[in-house]
């Protein structure tokens, strides 16, 4: 399998001592979308700018299509298509001007430009909004034209940060089959997110990270099987009510609950009298999800050395 990404060893310190990157290896495939797991200051962002070249990691390698991109950070640069987070500052700018200039920036002659623009903002339905400053424009249709940015070029490798944040289910689609069209055609993806049932959905392989290291890395199939004797239990509740002691409460997820597999007969028996009391007013079993496995592949890791 041709890698395209690969990254070895990487570390990242910054000068007030804060570890961001502890050592991180990783091999992402042509074709592949490979995700980013983690909790806010999990060092994702810091491992996404040295990919870009925007950062220097302390130690550690970083090769992009064989070409080493921490002696070369502009490579980086000229051959990744990048949606940060952020949203753009352009906000003069109408919505088919900010692509066309991206697009020219990208190495597009003044005809591709205009062609490739209109053909992006074409299959994200974005016509109607081509005329629209950007500053007056939706949070969507503005997280809208800075993906169309990012791929008006072509681009072996995309790096996409929350690509869906603020757009609407319709449009949502519209963007992953953009991507899945892009990957069908060789494109990479590494791809940032917390929207975990997207990520089951579309990611190949995925890493979690936690404080700077990987503590979990595999398909969402295999890291689920890791985790195949337990169940998932999702509860409305009302009056005074109390968890059985089978079950095992989700942090920061009131309501959802894991138990094992061998406890199902005690857990639905304790159900249907919790119903027949009032305590119970709707549930619901099933295997365990993506965000389960994400939960406790960092809860596992914890307590730790602090990193950003």
């Amino acid at each position: 399998m041709q890698h395209v990404l690969e990254i070895r060893d990487l570390v990242k310190r910054y000068r007030n001592g804060t570890l961001a990157n502890a050592g991180i290896s990783l091999q992402v495939a042509q074709s592949e979308v490979y995700g980013l797991l983690g909790p806010n200051g999990a060092g994702k962002t810091t491992l996404v700018g040295q990919v870009l070249g925007l950062k220097k990691p302390t130690s550690g390698e970083i090769y992009l299509e064989g070409v080493d991109v921490v002696a070369d950070p502009g490579f980086a640069r000229r051959t990744i298509g990048f949606l940060p987070q952020a949203q753009t500052t352009l906000d003069d700018i109408h919505v088919d001007e900010f692509v066309f200039h991206i697009a020219l920036l990208r190495g597009l002659d003044r005809a591709e430009a205009r062609l490739a623009t209109g053909t992006i903002l074409a299959e994200l339905q974005l016509e109607e909004f081509r005329r629209t400053p950007m500053r007056m424009a939706s949070g969507g249709v503005r997280r809208l034209a800075g993906f169309a940015a990012a791929v008006v070029a072509p681009a072996r490798v995309l790096v996409l940060d929350e690509p869906t944040n603020d757009i609407d289910p319709i449009r949502r689609q519209l963007l992953w089959k953009a991507i899945d069209r892009r990957r069908a055609q060789g494109t990479t993806v590494l791809l940032v997110t917390h929207n975990l049932a997207e990520a089951e959905r579309f990611i190949d392989r995925l890493a979690i990270i936690d404080r700077g290291r990987i503590v979990r890395e595999g398909t969402p199939s295999s890291l689920r099987a890791g985790v195949t004797d337990r169940l998932r239990l999702e509860l409305t509740t009302q009056n005074g009510f109390k968890p059985h002691p089978a079950l095992t409460p989700e942090p920061d997820a009131p309501g959802r609950y894991l138990f094992d597999q061998s406890a199902l007969a005690t857990v639905s028996d304790w159900l249907a009298a919790q119903r027949e009391r009032g305590n119970v007013v709707d549930f619901r079993i099933g295997p365990p999800t993506l965000e389960d496995i994400y939960t406790a592949a960092v809860l596992d890791e914890r307590p730790r050395e602090s990193v950003a």
